[in-house]
């Protein structure tokens, strides 16, 4: 299928932009909902940017096709969703200060309550009942009340009189899919601290992310949060199994060769002198850099695409330019299309060949500069969405 865009002129007149495909972003909700018990919610999960795909068009596609609320890491994110016309409820899942109680009335959000002192701030701020979700620390050791003290918090929550919690959850540590004893420890922990407290029977239980969801079905509860899973992130992916759902990618990174030239061997490339030619060579400029969230340690010696045929970076990355081996390219010309993640020509670079050891493919695209353009790409027949900052396609039959 050929895709054509609908508002083509300010994406394609530039030199490096990011494509977001829609379709995959409906595709990967619908798999999750397949997942799932009818009464099971789905929060997809828009932090940083929706991971760096675009926070605004992300969420609206997720709720046309089956979540039904939405989760932020901040106040601000929150506001922005609102300010774009966004009215499901969103959940920010972190902390927040007790000077944005007020913002979190403002527009409408749920906050997260782990601490005294926040829970009397938003009693403060409203005039009315305000639904708050409490977060239980069960091995994270980052956010959230203690087990031991959550019986006390919900106690004081009460006390304020105009707070009512509307759910309770946690959060998973584990990052493999072979972590699967850490995940039902921390779920057997959740469910006895819950337990433990009559205050929230009844209340609404979430502890899944996208790993928690596919990995352990038992954990799925009244509600699951889906955040790398919405943008094709699978946790099976490399790990030697299938997982329960196909996923799709929905982000690729594109730029145009802006610069040829060829350089003999013995050529020093780039800042420092760190690559030299090996051999006769052609060397193509690309207009991005670290500044566009390229980091040199990631990206140093990293293939791209280039019709098709993957060529190294090479040298160090520069703020605003990476330099590319093309030698082995043939035809290799200006204005090429060149694909630093995603697919060309049958080939294909994954997000996750970018992570450092240790590391998470979710980096690689949450550091992606925000101003960078991105193309939104919808099936055909889809409805056009007005989505600020970014330009929207349709797809025709080719």
């Amino acid at each position: 299928m050929l895709r054509i865009p609908i508002e083509a002129a300010p994406a394609l007149a530039t030199p490096a932009w990011v494509d977001v495909d829609l379709d995959a972003v409906a595709h990967n909700v619908r798999a999750f909902r397949g997942l799932l018990p009818a009464d099971c919610r789905l929060v997809a999960v828009v932090k940083a940017n929706a991971y760096g795909h675009g926070m605004v068009a992300c969420a609206r596609a997720a709720l046309q096709h089956g979540a039904s609320e939405l989760a932020v890491a901040n106040v601000h994110e929150g506001g922005q969703l609102r300010a774009a016309g966004v009215t499901a409820p969103i959940l920010v899942a972190g902390p927040t200060a007790p000077a944005e109680a007020g913002l979190v009335v403002q527009h409408g959000l749920v906050a997260t309550v782990a601490t005294v002192e926040l829970a009397q701030a938003l009693a403060a701020a409203t005039r009315r009942y305000l639904p708050v979700h409490v977060e239980v620390d069960t091995g994270m050791g980052r956010h959230g009340v203690a087990a031991r003290d959550l019986g006390a918090l919900v106690d004081r929550i009460a006390q304020r009189g105009r707070l009512t919690v509307a759910g309770v959850y946690t959060h998973f540590a584990a990052t493999s899919v072979a972590e699967g004893a850490a995940l039902r420890a921390q779920l057997a922990a959740f469910h006895a601290a819950v337990d433990g407290c009559r205050a929230l029977r009844g209340v609404r239980r979430h502890a899944c992310n996208t790993l928690g969801a596919l990995a352990l079905a038992e954990a799925r509860l009244d509600a699951v949060r889906i955040g790398g899973g919405l943008y094709g992130f699978d946790p099976f992916h490399g790990a030697g199994v299938r997982g329960p759902v196909e996923l799709r990618p929905a982000l690729a990174l594109k730029a145009r060769l802006v610069g040829l030239r060829d350089l003999p061997a013995g050529a020093p490339v780039g800042y420092g002198g760190t690559f030299v030619c090996a051999r006769q060579s052609r060397i193509g400029l690309l207009p991005l850099g670290y500044a566009d969230g390229l980091p040199r340690a990631r990206w140093g010696g990293a293939p791209v695409l280039v019709r098709g045929v993957r060529a190294p970076v090479v040298g160090a990355v520069s703020m605003n330019q990476t330099l590319v081996d093309v030698t082995d390219v043939p035809g290799a010309a200006l204005g090429d299309e060149v694909v630093l993640l995603g697919a060309q020509g049958g080939a294909c670079i994954a997000a996750e060949e970018r992570a450092e050891p240790g590391g998470s493919a979710y980096e690689v695209t949450t550091l992606l500069r925000a101003s960078l353009p991105r193309r939104f790409l919808a099936g055909a027949g889809g409805e056009r969405q007005q989505i600020p900052g970014g330009q929207v396609a349709a797809e025709t039959g080719a």
